[in-house]
Protein backbone atom coordinates (compact mmCIF):
# COMPACT_ATOMS: atom_id res chain seq x y z
CA UNK A 1 0.00 0.00 0.00
CA UNK A 2 1.26 3.40 -0.88
CA UNK A 3 0.38 6.15 1.58
CA UNK A 4 2.40 8.82 -0.13
CA UNK A 5 5.38 8.39 2.19
CA UNK A 6 7.62 7.58 -0.77
CA UNK A 7 7.03 11.17 -1.82
CA UNK A 8 9.32 12.26 1.02
CA UNK A 9 12.16 9.78 0.39
CA UNK A 10 15.17 10.34 -1.85
CA UNK A 11 14.84 14.12 -1.77
CA UNK A 12 17.61 16.62 -1.43
CA UNK A 13 17.26 19.52 1.06
CA UNK A 14 16.01 21.90 -1.64
CA UNK A 15 13.26 19.48 -2.66
CA UNK A 16 12.23 18.97 0.97
CA UNK A 17 12.11 22.75 1.45
CA UNK A 18 9.84 23.00 -1.60
CA UNK A 19 7.55 20.25 -0.21
CA UNK A 20 7.25 22.14 3.08
CA UNK A 21 6.58 25.42 1.30
CA UNK A 22 3.82 23.90 -0.81
CA UNK A 23 2.20 22.41 2.29
CA UNK A 24 2.35 25.73 4.10
CA UNK A 25 0.87 27.58 1.15
CA UNK A 26 -1.91 25.04 0.77
CA UNK A 27 -2.79 25.26 4.47
CA UNK A 28 -2.81 29.06 4.40
CA UNK A 29 -4.98 29.05 1.27
CA UNK A 30 -7.44 26.60 2.89
CA UNK A 31 -7.61 28.72 6.05
CA UNK A 32 -8.30 31.87 4.03
CA UNK A 33 -11.05 30.12 2.07
CA UNK A 34 -12.61 28.71 5.24
CA UNK A 35 -12.52 32.09 6.94
CA UNK A 36 -14.04 33.84 3.91
CA UNK A 37 -16.93 31.35 3.78
CA UNK A 38 -17.88 31.82 7.45
CA UNK A 39 -20.13 34.57 8.70
CA UNK A 40 -18.45 37.03 11.04
CA UNK A 41 -19.14 36.48 14.72
CA UNK A 42 -21.09 39.37 16.18
CA UNK A 43 -21.38 39.32 19.93
CA UNK A 44 -23.43 41.52 22.13
CA UNK A 45 -21.28 43.66 24.37
CA UNK A 46 -21.59 42.65 27.97
CA UNK A 47 -22.08 45.26 30.62
CA UNK A 48 -19.46 45.40 33.34
CA UNK A 49 -20.49 44.04 36.72
CA UNK A 50 -20.97 46.95 39.07
CA UNK A 51 -20.67 45.28 42.46
CA UNK A 52 -19.22 47.54 45.10
CA UNK A 53 -16.69 46.45 47.67
CA UNK A 54 -19.27 46.69 50.46
CA UNK A 55 -21.70 44.48 48.54
CA UNK A 56 -18.95 41.94 47.90
CA UNK A 57 -18.04 41.87 51.60
CA UNK A 58 -21.68 41.31 52.57
CA UNK A 59 -22.03 38.53 50.00
CA UNK A 60 -18.88 36.77 51.22
CA UNK A 61 -19.94 37.18 54.86
CA UNK A 62 -23.29 35.55 54.00
CA UNK A 63 -21.55 32.66 52.22
CA UNK A 64 -18.80 32.19 54.82
CA UNK A 65 -19.88 33.40 58.26
CA UNK A 66 -16.55 32.40 59.83
CA UNK A 67 -14.88 35.09 57.71
CA UNK A 68 -17.13 37.90 58.97
CA UNK A 69 -15.09 40.94 59.98
CA UNK A 70 -11.81 39.74 58.49
CA UNK A 71 -11.66 42.76 56.17
CA UNK A 72 -11.00 45.06 59.11
CA UNK A 73 -7.28 45.60 59.32
CA UNK A 74 -5.79 45.15 62.76
CA UNK A 75 -2.15 45.36 61.74
CA UNK A 76 -1.32 48.03 64.34
CA UNK A 77 -2.48 45.79 67.15
CA UNK A 78 0.14 43.42 68.54
CA UNK A 79 -0.63 40.30 70.44
CA UNK A 80 1.58 39.79 73.47
CA UNK A 81 2.17 36.24 74.59
CA UNK A 82 2.89 35.30 78.17
CA UNK A 83 6.56 34.74 78.86
CA UNK A 84 6.13 31.02 79.51
CA UNK A 85 4.79 30.51 75.94
CA UNK A 86 7.68 32.32 74.29
CA UNK A 87 10.34 30.16 72.76
CA UNK A 88 13.21 29.67 75.12
CA UNK A 89 16.75 30.33 73.96
CA UNK A 90 18.61 27.11 73.13
CA UNK A 91 20.98 25.92 75.81
CA UNK A 92 24.63 26.11 74.87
Amino acid sequence: MDFGSAYLFNKNPEDMRRVGTLGGRARARNLRLRKASQKPVIRELSRPHTETAAEAIRRIDALCPWLAGVERCEAGRRVSYPTRLRRAAPHA
